[in-house]
């Protein structure tokens, strides 16, 4: 029997940050110089300029659609490895399945994202209690969400993380994958 194995999309898939990045720096170009690399999803360590609520509200509220749209690139690797991950996925018995934290006004338009760029998941689970997902394996970039998923996951499953700028820390205590691909060696090799 294979395994369940929960990818994010939010920078495992999507480039979220790389996007709010490049919209600010597009719409406000009097803070592009201002933008640090970003280092955790806490947008005070990144954004500098704005408060908590303000980074929220551009993001989450006036411009959702153009951040988390189609026009928000994915990473590249992702795309590069789809196919092959499926097809060995399928030939291998696992499932891959979306566990990601989305708000409410950002599912419908994670789900076109997904179609348009051809990440064709059968089972999506949009929750921020990513732990209660019946997966045996969470590919996150999230230190936090990683962690927990660690403690509580309701199948005592394996936390991967997807190496970003802003996890340094938890690459160094939890299996790291610089791309998709990696899992099939790294993992089951």
């Amino acid at each position: 029997m294979g395994l369940r194995i929960g990818i994010d999309c939010d920078g495992v898939l999507r480039d979220l940050t790389g996007n709010i990045a490049n919209h600010i720096s597009e719409n406000h170009p009097e803070h592009k110089d201002k933008l640090l690399t970003p280092n955790s999803w806490n947008w005070n360590d990144w954004i500098p300029f704005w408060s908590e609520d303000e980074s929220e509200q551009y993001i989450f509220e006036d411009n959702y659609i153009d951040i988390f749209g189609i026009d928000c690139p994915p990473i590249k690797s992702s795309v590069e490895d789809w196919k092959k991950l499926k097809r060995w996925a399928e030939d291998e018995g696992h499932e891959l399945v979306l566990v990601s934290a989305q708000r409410e006004q950002t599912k419908e338009i994670t789900d076109e994202w997904l179609d348009y760029y051809g990440f064709d998941f059968k089972e999506k689970h949009y929750t921020h209690q990513k732990w209660s997902v019946d997966v045996d394996i969470l590919i996150d970039d999230s230190p936090k969400k990683l962690g927990i998923f660690k403690k509580k996951s309701i199948n005592n499953g394996m936390p991967i993380v997807f190496k970003q700028t802003w996890n340094t820390k938890s690459q160094k205590s939890k299996m790291t994958i610089d791309r998709l691909s990696d899992i099939i060696g790294r993992v089951f090799g």
